[in-house]
């Protein structure tokens, strides 16, 4: 049997993760600091118990990774607007928190990690869809952060040997999404839920890539058992819809009538983005399967 330790485990991504890896057969390990981990119960329904770990202790690290074969590191802080405020503490967990994991991972003969990165390391793109070889240029605190994740992995696959492959999650969107790091799609579900307008943060017509959470786990599972040592992959759906549109979609699913107000558009948004998925398709075998309308019905219909 496989062992994996994911950390930041108890959070959104890492549960449905957790859950695809069980059903696979493997032996899960939960590792969080558990400051955002709303899907703790649940992390327990499956039988598992949380290991409180903050990446910045690097024998806490040690100790939890001896004897696992994979690591997915998911620990980190998302904000792009908190990352403004707060460089130094996001440097400390996005970037020697990393730098901590993989050191933990060679020491303790793990054999691969894959790094959960961001399409907030490309910045802005007038080449759509985006690839994986589009010069990285990122606009916020939040995305230099996760690029020197992306450069620490690099070097140890290149220095030494350890295998790693990094995953470039566009805007993912699912169950269990905290309030604390909600999805625009969440936002609007939770608003327009009690009555108010959904918010839109500059002209509407800025474009995304929304990816579901269940196909984010897939991604992370076939990127482990994969015999890929080393690759950067877009994870997302290929399609892009404008935050319009996609507000219109969730008033239209939720049968109201409200309308949308316009806000400022916010510092360190991107305006457009679209994934290239054809890498991740030919070598890894990844294929979205939940389509952006019916990801959002169900959200919709079992509750957010």
């Amino acid at each position: 049997m496989k062992k994996a330790v994911i950390t930041g485990g108890a959070g959104f991504i890492g549960y449905w993760t957790a859950r695809r890896l069980i059903e696979e057969g493997f032996e899960v390990k939960i590792l969080d600091n558990l400051h955002t981990a709303r899907m703790s119960d649940k992390i327990r329904d499956l039988g598992l118990d949380i290991i409180k770990v903050d990446i910045r202790d690097m024998e806490a690290l040690k100790n939890a990774f001896e004897g696992s074969d994979y690591v997915l590191h998911l620990a980190a802080l998302l904000s792009v607007e908190e990352s403004s405020e707060k460089p130094l503490l996001y440097h400390e967990i996005n970037v020697t928190g990393t730098l901590n994991v993989l050191r933990a991972a060679l020491e303790t003969g793990v054999e691969k990690v894959i790094y959960a990165s961001t399409a907030a390391v490309y910045g802005p793109s007038d080449e759509l869809p985006i690839k994986e070889d589009h010069p990285t240029n990122p606009i916020s605190f939040y995305g230099v952060t996760k690029l020197a994740g992306e450069a620490y992995c690099s070097l140890f696959y290149r220095t030494y040997g350890l295998k790693t492959i990094i995953l470039r999650y566009f805007n993912a969107y699912g169950p269990g999404q905290s309030q604390e790091y909600a999805g625009v799609i969440k936002r609007f579900i939770e608003r327009i839920k009690h009555g108010k307008p959904p918010v839109i943060y500059g002209d509407g017509y800025q474009t995304r890539d929304f990816v579901h959470v269940e196909d984010i786990a897939n991604a992370n599972f076939i990127a482990f058992i994969s015999n890929v040592d080393f690759g950067i992959f877009n994870i997302a759906s290929g399609k892009s819809i404008t935050i319009l549109d996609l507000a219109k979609m969730i008033l239209d699913l939720m049968d109201s009538n409200l309308q949308p107000v316009f806000a400022p558009s916010r510092k360190g948004d991107i305006r457009h983005s679209l994934a290239d998925i054809r890498k991740a398709k030919e070598i890894l075998g990844f294929e979205p399967q939940i389509d952006l309308r019916s990801g959002i019905r169900k959200l919709i219909e079992e509750g957010t």
